[in-house]
């Protein structure tokens, strides 16, 4: 459905649908969930090990960290949605926006 026929009771009907209590759905999520914090956190410790030591700064570090940084924003801005769209087939931003104008 676009995003412009997307009216609140289209918003109800569409989350309505979702099945909150699927065990399969939920194993997913739990698993997903693990995996993003997993890259969250390993690229923030690949970050800070080489701005805490001065012996890690190196241009190939650099460039690792620069990875890091690009991985992380993934970690943060993109696989919380695509969790979401995987996991229940319902667009996070559609959903946040209809629980925020409850």
């Amino acid at each position: 459905m676009p995003a412009r026929e997307l009216n609140a009771s289209a918003c109800e009907a569409l989350i309505e649908g979702v099945v909150w209590d699927d065990p399969r759905a939920l194993t997913i999520l739990v698993v997903i969930a693990f995996i993003d914090m997993m890259v969250i956190v390993g690229n923030c410790l690949v970050i800070a090990a080489v701005y805490m030591s001065s012996k890690l700064r190196s241009v190939t570090n650099l460039f690792i960290v620069s990875l890091a940084v690009a991985d992380l924003m993934v970690g943060l801005a993109v696989l919380p949605f695509s969790a979401t769209w995987e996991v229940f087939q319902v667009s996070f931003t559609r959903f946040s926006l209809y629980i925020l104008k409850r």
